[in-house]
């Protein structure tokens, strides 16, 4: 009789066993990660001690002095979290956009991406990236700034942590501005027009406002800065095919005489393709630039007050600045296979804070997404002061997939008219006929 309850007991003991193995090691767990596009919650449970070491990958492309700070970022960081292995990859800014898509639709991207803020909701859109939602706390989302955080809201959720924003400038070599009789540059686009055309003398190797070829953001910039309110677009980067706008683009671009045939070479003629001998920055300090269109970061780290006068933008005269999307920016988001949200989100968190936002400031001129880095240092710069006015008035455009694609249609059409494929005005029709085939679906 106890040698038949002894069993019995036994094969009790074995079946609790089970039982509790099976709810121990995802029996009847629910372990599922969040559907990617989603607004799923992440799971937010602390690794387990067999998770000890977490290896976390993270893919940016950033100019020298700003990658050589993130590196001593990262050793801080590792130093201070034992158990985390960041592994740090800095892509060209020529290959990153493909490089990092790629990855991510063979399900093999870095745990952390810093994404132009223009890519993420394509990114998003795809499938590719986890909703930051539920990690960014009400306090720390409300200390970013609407301006960058409108830019990668999309479907309801949020998709990146904004880390730096970016704005347009006009930097002028300063004896060529008193070549053409003046010390201040251009307060209005007429005059911008009117010293372009003034020292810009390409038959002799000098030239007047140059305006990078390949860049479209930038183009765009041009655009509105010689259009004005005309330029204004909803579902557009800008409106191009305009009467008065393609004008005004004819004025500063084309250097044929008043009335004559538009030649689809004569931009070619005005300004050299960009190639690996056309460097913008050494060809403006030595003067042979008259005036560069590029970005506040971009002067940051490459320009020289001894020669250089980086100036407010300018628009058409009787036009006070206008809300438009001046801004550009980029954040740092989690790749949807990403094994390591959680660690993944408290890196970012320490890398977008008020300390790390200031040594990037300080360091690489890279203007932050957080409104409270302002209040110390930055709104006195004196740089910053020309700028100011464009953060303000930046219309904070709701994101939308299309906008890569319309940006890349863009950048296409544009070689063929700095090649001399194709004149202006067939630019301007053809590109707004690509973009009418991308746009959003209206609301």
């Amino acid at each position: 009789m106890f040698r038949h309850k002894k069993w019995l007991l036994l094969g009790s003991a074995v079946c609790f066993a089970v039982v509790l193995v099976s709810v121990l090691f995802g029996g009847s767990v629910d372990r599922s990660k969040p559907s990617a596009g989603e607004g799923n919650p992440v799971d937010h449970t602390p690794p387990s001690a067999s998770d000890a070491e977490k290896q976390l990958k993270v893919a940016v492309s950033m100019p020298p002095k700003e990658f050589q700070l993130l590196q001593q970022l990262k050793e801080q960081y590792q130093k201070a979290h034992p158990g985390i292995v960041i592994q740090l990859e800095n892509v060209p800014d020529d290959t990153v956009y493909a490089k990092l898509k790629k990855a991510a639709q063979l399900g093999e991207a870095p745990d952390v991406m810093l994404l132009d803020n223009s890519w993420v909701s394509e990114f998003a859109a795809l499938g590719y990236l986890l909703p930051v939602d539920s990690m960014l706390a009400q306090d720390l989302q409300s200390q970013q700034m609407e301006q960058a955080l409108a830019q990668v809201k999309w479907n309801g959720y949020v998709w990146g942590v904004p880390k730096d924003l970016d704005a347009p400038v006009l930097v002028y070599h300063t004896k060529r501005l008193a070549d053409a009789g003046t010390e201040k540059p251009p307060a209005t686009s007429e005059e911008l027009v009117s010293l372009h055309k003034q020292l810009h003398k390409p038959e002799e190797g000098k030239y007047g406002i140059y305006i990078p070829a390949s860049d479209g953001h930038l183009f765009a910039t041009m655009v509105r800065i010689l259009g004005g309110g005309k330029t204004a677009s909803k579902q557009y980067p800008v409106k191009l095919n305009d009467p008065a706008v393609l004008k005004s683009l004819e004025a500063f671009l084309l250097t044929a005489p008043d009335g004559a045939k538009e030649d689809a070479k004569a931009l070619l003629k005005s300004f050299p393709y960009e190639s690996a001998t056309w460097k913008p920055w050494e060809l403006l300090a030595q003067g042979k630039i008259a005036g560069y269109l590029t970005t506040f970061s971009d002067w940051k780290q490459n320009g020289s007050p001894a020669v250089q006068t980086m100036a407010k933008i300018p628009l058409p005269k009787g036009e006070e600045t206008w809300l438009t999307p001046w801004l550009s920016g980029r954040s740092f988001a989690i790749s949807a296979r990403s094994e390591a949200a959680k660690e993944s989100f408290e890196l970012i968190r320490d890398w977008i804070s008020q300390p790390s936002a200031l040594h990037f400031w300080r360091t690489a001129g890279v203007l932050p997404a957080q409104r409270n880095a302002y209040m110390t240092g930055i709104r006195d710069d004196v740089g910053f002061s020309n700028i100011a006015a464009l953060i303000d008035n930046n219309e904070p455009t709701p994101a939308f997939p299309q906008r890569v694609k319309q940006l890349t249609a863009l950048e296409t059409q544009l070689e063929l008219l700095w090649r001399g494929e194709q004149p202006l005005r067939t630019f301007a029709e053809r590109t707004e006929a690509e973009w009418e085939t991308i746009r959003p679906a209206s609301k």
